[in-house]
């Protein structure tokens, strides 16, 4: 299967997913969401494979949303936020749900659809170094990707208000502590602590992992796919506020922006 967005490699029972756009950080958009379904997709029916990682190219995981392409809406104004914010849920879903065992390899920085994509998967490791932010209401947005459900289920409801109301930059290290991510590690250590999950859930009882994940899907994310789509409701609104195109041109500006409240 031919993929433009993203690098699929299967190397030792190992599907190694890649988000290849690193001049832009990897932004998470329409088109490489499908593509990460597709990766999914696979990795599910072909027996050989019995692990996924996820990571971005060029030193970033990813950027999330593009503000480029927000841009560009602003200035035809065209509305883009629905089919893209259905399908970043629909992605982070197949992550979640994906029947082999599932590792995020967090370097640099990650922002945006980035976090809650490498949350969506069972094992995440990053470097504690690492600056994350949910920069969704930096840019008049509310969070999407399923953020909001995958972070109150990892973090409780207090903390995801304010990591997701405040925007706020955050290290690796923090994010690991509170229940974000599995394990912030040192950069230098970070490659040899992901290949030893990989190592592990690569060489286990694939069927029962996949029996797992099920249950705990069950139990945490049988609304999903509604709550994914009532986001992309709510974006299309957000995207037709003042807020959200002074936000844009702000942060291309380098500036702070000047929220009026509509």
């Amino acid at each position: 299967m031919k993929f433009e967005h993203i690098l699929f490699e299967v190397k030792d029972h190992v599907a190694y997913v890649t988000l290849n756009e690193p001049e832009k950080r990897n932004p998470l958009g329409l088109l490489i969401s499908r593509e990460m379904m597709k990766a999914c997709d696979l990795c599910d029916y072909e027996d050989d494979i019995r692990c996924m990682v996820i990571r971005g190219a060029g030193g970033n995981f990813s950027a999330g949303g593009d503000m480029y392409v927000m841009k560009d809406a602003i200035d035809k104004g065209i509305m883009t936020s629905g089919p893209i914010v259905r399908a970043a849920g629909e992605s982070a879903w197949r992550i979640l749900s994906t029947r082999k065992p599932t590792i995020a390899w967090i370097e640099g920085a990650i922002a945006g659809a980035g976090l809650p994509i490498a949350a969506a998967c069972d094992f995440s490791v990053i470097d504690e170094t690492s600056k994350c932010v949910f920069a969704f209401v930096n840019v008049g947005f509310i969070p999407d990707t399923g953020a909001a459900a995958i972070v109150a289920r990892a973090v409780g409801t207090t903390r995801t208000k304010e990591l997701l109301m405040s925007g706020r930059v955050f290290r690796g290290k923090e994010a690991a502590e509170m229940g974000l991510f599995t394990e912030a590690v040192p950069k230098e250590k970070l490659e040899t602590r992901v290949r030893e999950y990989i190592e592990k859930y690569s060489n286990g009882p694939t069927v029962i992992y996949g029996d797992i994940k099920k249950l705990v899907n069950q139990i945490q994310f049988s609304g999903f796919n509604t709550f994914t789509q009532l986001e992309a409701a709510l974006q299309v609104e957000c995207e037709a506020t003042q807020d959200h195109k002074e936000a844009v041109y702000a942060f291309l500006e380098k500036r702070p922006a000047k929220f009026v409240g509509k």
